[in-house]
């Protein structure tokens, strides 16, 4: 008996000295509560050990429970916090540091989030099962109080398939794997948490197809290797949310063979090599998703000489320059898709001096003409150069060539890395 007591009375000192510290302990559960609300309670077992409960909301019924060990010192706490009977936070400690909480975020008594902390207080990591299946599906890991990394399994299939970094509580990498392959193939980059680059890997292979630039969080360009080449033969401009501007490797000979502008995401343009030289040599306008113009350079000294008129998806028109001068000199009128008239000016002065009429494809009729005026204003014929120039200045601000040069050596190490 002379022991028990003794164990009793030693129990109490250490209670005594650390009474000021289990009063400030009711912060770590409600720091709402003040001091007046909470009655204590201490119960002495005869081990030495000590539990201490409270009524923290005055309602007459114990709503903490706190444990110490023989030395005094505090092993675990439990907290009701919607005073249903059942706690619901759970602190453990280890001499008397805390070392792990456990917390049913939903009250309903199942746990689903557990944080681990290390010996100066801060927590290391933080575990969380988010569907309520009693599995762990959200890893949380933290230096200096700061999260550095979560892995992520939304599929609940046992492993992580989304991991993001942060660098200075922000966000700087995000990885996922939106394939269930069980590899990651989608790779997202901030700065000062803005998204700045993305890059995918659409057929998991290893190696990224697609590289999405972005600025301000908006999709400014996009890249694609489009038969897993390993090189880049498609890039899309945006603008806002719409396409402004479109190029394209379409036969992966490493050059651009194809160009497309679009207003308000509809295609207006399209200038094309079409003979695979390394030359542009034609060029569609669209109006309403129809083409309704095409021009050619059908010689290859870099200027357009034929001009073809569209509506509804047949031929009623078409212009030609004939001795390269750049100006039109014979017209062509078609009904029902045939030719019907062809007027030239043959001494090049502009006006029109000889008409043929047409039937079934075949002259049935031609005449002198002394000096007419055309039907139809005729444009003089531009350069292609001069309509790269113009389709393409849609994307040529300062701050959009400044990106692209910046990123061509991370597209080049990016195309390989994986």
């Amino acid at each position: 008996m002379a022991g028990e007591t003794g164990a009793f009375e030693a129990a109490r000192k250490a209670l005594k000295i650390r009474c000021f510290f289990i009063v400030l302990l009711a912060g770590i559960f409600s720091c709402h509560l003040a001091f007046s609300q909470v009655v204590a309670s201490f119960f002495y077992n005869k081990d030495g050990t000590v539990r201490e409960e409270r009524d923290t909301n005055g309602d007459g019924k114990t709503d903490r429970w706190i444990y110490y060990n023989k030395e005094g010192k505090i092993e675990r706490a439990e907290q009701d916090e919607n005073f249903d009977g059942k706690p619901d936070i759970f602190l453990f400690y280890e001499d008397g540091k805390l070392k792990r909480q456990q917390l049913s975020t939903k009250r309903d008594s199942r746990i689903d989030v557990w944080n681990f902390f290390n010996d100066k207080g801060e927590i290391e990591r933080k575990e969380q099962d988010t569907n309520g299946d009693g599995k762990v599906d959200l890893w949380v890991f933290y230096q200096n109080d700061q999260p550095i990394r979560s892995e992520e399994d939304r599929n609940f299939d046992g492993r992580a398939d989304r991991i993001v970094y942060f660098q200075d509580g922000k966000i700087s990498r995000v990885e996922e794997d939106n394939g269930g392959t069980g590899k990651m193939d989608t790779f997202s980059y901030f700065q000062n948490g803005q998204l700045v680059r993305k890059e995918i890997d659409r057929r998991h292979t290893g190696k990224t197809d697609l590289w999405g630039f972005y600025q301000n969080g908006q999709l400014v360009r996009q890249e694609e290797d489009m038969n897993g080449h390993g090189k880049v033969d498609r890039t899309i401009y945006f603008q806002g949310d719409q396409i402004v501007l479109r190029e394209e490797d379409s036969r992966s000979q490493g050059r651009v063979d194809l160009v497309e502008s679009f207003s308000q995401g509809r295609l207006t343009e399209r200038l094309k090599d079409t003979k695979g030289s390394g030359k542009f040599d034609t060029l569609y306008v669209f109006k309403d998703d129809k083409l309704i113009r095409e021009e050619r350079d059908t010689d290859g000294d870099g200027f357009f000489d034929l001009r073809i008129f569209y509506e509804n998806g047949e031929v009623i028109r078409q212009e030609a320059d004939t001795n390269k001068d750049h100006r039109v000199d014979v017209w062509v009128t078609f009904r029902d898709g045939k030719q019907a008239q062809q007027d030239e000016d043959q001494n090049f002065n502009g006006k029109i001096d000889a008409r043929y009429t047409f039937k079934d494809g075949q002259v049935v009729a031609q005449e002198k003409i002394a000096e007419l005026e055309p039907n139809t204003p005729a444009l003089p014929f531009g350069s292609i150069e001069d309509e790269l120039a113009s389709i393409t200045a849609s994307v040529t601000s300062k701050e959009q060539k400044a990106e692209k040069v910046a990123t061509k050596p991370e597209r080049q190490q990016a195309t390989g890395k994986k």
